[in-house]
C-alpha cells in the first residue's frame, strides 16, 4: 500500500509507523502508549523532514483506533499527544470502532467516551468498511473464519464483514462511511482485494 501511494498518480511521501508482530502482541489492554509513542514519533519525523503543516494519517484495523486516540488533547497514561495539531485527515481501514473485544475494550471504550465520533472539526475523517464475507458456521474455510472472528469479538457470527470486521462495527458517527463490496481484511488472504490492494486503493483514497 505504502509502495502504490508513493506512485504515480498519487505522488504522496509516505511514512510507516513500523511496529513488529512481537511488539504489537506484547500490548496489553488498556495500556497502548508504545503504540501511540511510535506513532507520534513517525509523525514528527514526517513533518520535520518534509516540512508539513499536517499530514493525512491512515490506520488499518486497531491502527485506526490507536490513531484517534494519538489526535486527543486528554492526557493518557500521563501523555498528551494533541496530535489533533498535526493531522488534516483520517481515514480508517476495517477498523472496529464500536467493538467488543475483550483485549481492547477498555482502550477502545476510552477512546469512544473521550473522542466520539468524528470529533475533531478541522479534521477529515473516512471510516472504510468492507461487505465480502457473510460469516457462517458451517461453510468455506473463510466464512468459517469469519464467523468465529465475528463471534468472538462482536457477539454473534451470523454476519456480514471483511472476513475479520464485521461492517457494521466501523461506522464512525459523523464520518464518510464507505463500505467497499468485495473488499477484504488483510492481503495475507486475499493480496489483491483487501483495503491496501492497488485496485482497491482508488475506491477511498483522495487526494
Amino acid at each position: 500500500m505504502a509502495r502504490t501511494l508513493a506512485a504515480p498518480p498519487y505522488n504522496r511521501i509516505v511514512y510507516i509507523t513500523d511496529i513488529s508482530r512481537r511488539e504489537w502482541a506484547s500490548l496489553r489492554d488498556p495500556h497502548f502508549t508504545p503504540a501511540l509513542d511510535l506513532v507520534a514519533r513517525t509523525i514528527a519525523l514526517a513533518l520535520s523532514e518534509t516540512g508539513a503543516d499536517r499530514v493525512d494519517l491512515i490506520g488499518h484495523s486497531a491502527g485506526g483506533r490507536v490513531a484517534r486516540a494519538y489526535l486527543g488533547h486528554l492526557p493518557y497514561a500521563g501523555v498528551t499527544y494533541d496530535g489533533q495539531r498535526y493531522v488534516a485527515s483520517l481515514t480508517s481501514l476495517g477498523t472496529a470502532h464500536d467493538t467488543y473485544e475483550i483485549w481492547v475494550k477498555e482502550f477502545a471504550g476510552y477512546v469512544n467516551q473521550s473522542y466520539p465520533g468524528a470529533f475533531y472539526d478541522h479534521i477529515a475523517y473516512r471510516s472504510v468498511a468492507g461487505e465480502s464475507v457473510h460469516g457462517k458456521r458451517f461453510g468455506s474455510p473463510e466464512q468459517m473464519l469469519a464467523y468465529r472472528s465475528y463471534e468472538t469479538s462482536f457477539g454473534t457470527g451470523e454476519q456480514i464483514g471483511d472476513g475479520i470486521i464485521p461492517t457494521i462495527c466501523c461506522y464512525l458517527d459523523g464520518a464518510d462511511n464507505l463500505v467497499l463490496k468485495g473488499a477484504r481484511h488483510a492481503p495475507y488472504n486475499a493480496p489483491g482485494i483487501w483495503y491496501g490492494a492497488r485496485n482497491v486503493i482508488p475506491l477511498w483514497f483522495e487526494g
